[in-house]
């Protein structure tokens, strides 16, 4: 009864608390594609996380000892409590797995045609992370200098997720990111509303289950994690590039192609702004870039197909 602190409702960080600084690509992206296709699927892990423990705490409280008439099902548990204990660790540990599952398909969708996070540098480290999500995070968040206090948090989480649920792949915190839990104990006490980050590693050294408060702490580091990576690849995306490579698959048939070529210059603006908008979700483009695209359509796509 009375499991978890109500209180800790946590929610992402506002630009202003991540660091982000302002650059003329954020007039295009508020998120990549990828975030948001994150926050589809994890955006409310915590209000759902919370509702969930209020469920079993009521019916601990409630005494009820069979299921209810709408359920169409047999549920007699011989000890209420002991179901209810292993529930609540069953229902942390999947909001866990989750969050990685989630984070791993974050990862992925940045590295993916048409890519949001896009140079020769990440291209070798997604090659050499290969399917590792945990290589995956470290390589490309130290590669452009993620805060080491997110990064430590995503290697508890990730190698915990990799013990509980795989066994024996990736179960190692560099020794870097566990003098983080340690040197930045208050900072992360003050950030993650009372975690105590040398309790959540101690209990990550046993294999224990993380408490509630450490897992909606871990879940927000997550958020926090995501878009501290977004930041960064929304600042520095080519945006010509990008909009060019997800419209141009649309564009390479003949009704496309002899539509584009019949509209005035002026119209074949707004016709690559409005697949845009349909296609990648930016909804404005500044003329000299809108321009290059038409061009790079004419040279790199209707020259080639007539």
């Amino acid at each position: 009864m009375g499991r978890f602190p109500l209180k800790l409702s946590l929610v992402e960080p506002s630009k202003e608390e991540s660091g982000f600084n302002s650059h003329q690509t954020t007039n295009y992206m508020k998120a990549t594609k990828a975030r948001k296709e994150f926050k589809k699927r994890f955006g409310n892990a915590n209000h759902l996380l919370i509702t969930s423990l209020i469920g079993l705490d009521s019916i601990e409280l409630s005494g009820i000892k069979k299921a209810p008439s709408s359920f169409n099902t047999s549920w007699n548990p011989k000890d209420i409590t002991s179901s209810i204990h292993r529930t609540r660790i069953f229902t942390l540990q999947s909001f866990l797995g989750w969050a990685v599952e989630s984070l791993e398909m974050y990862m992925t969708e940045l590295n993916r045609k048409p890519k949001e996070l896009e140079s020769e540098s990440f291209t070798s480290l997604f090659s050499q992370a290969n399917q590792s999500i945990y290589k995956k995070v470290i390589l490309i968040a130290d590669e452009i200098q993620v805060d080491q206090v997110l990064i430590a948090l995503m290697e508890v989480l990730i190698t915990w997720r990799n013990h509980s649920f795989h066994y024996d792949i990736d179960n190692e915190i560099r020794l870097q990111s566990q003098n983080v839990l340690i040197e930045e104990k208050e900072r992360i006490n003050h950030e993650f509303c009372g975690l105590d980050s040398t309790l959540l590693k101690k209990t990550w050294e046993q294999g224990g289950d993380f408490t509630f408060k450490e897992t909606a702490s871990l879940i927000s580091a997550t958020h926090k994690f995501v878009e501290a990576i977004d930041n960064y690849a929304i600042r520095n995306i080519d945006i010509e590039r990008y909009i060019f490579d997800s419209i141009a698959p649309r564009i390479k048939n003949p009704k496309s192609i002899q539509k584009i070529k019949s509209l005035p210059n002026a119209k074949k603006k707004r016709y690559i702004e409005t697949l845009s908008k349909n296609i990648t979700g930016i909804d404005k483009i500044d003329d000299d870039t809108c321009s290059s695209i038409v061009k790079r359509v004419y040279s790199e796509i209707i020259q080639n197909e007539e």
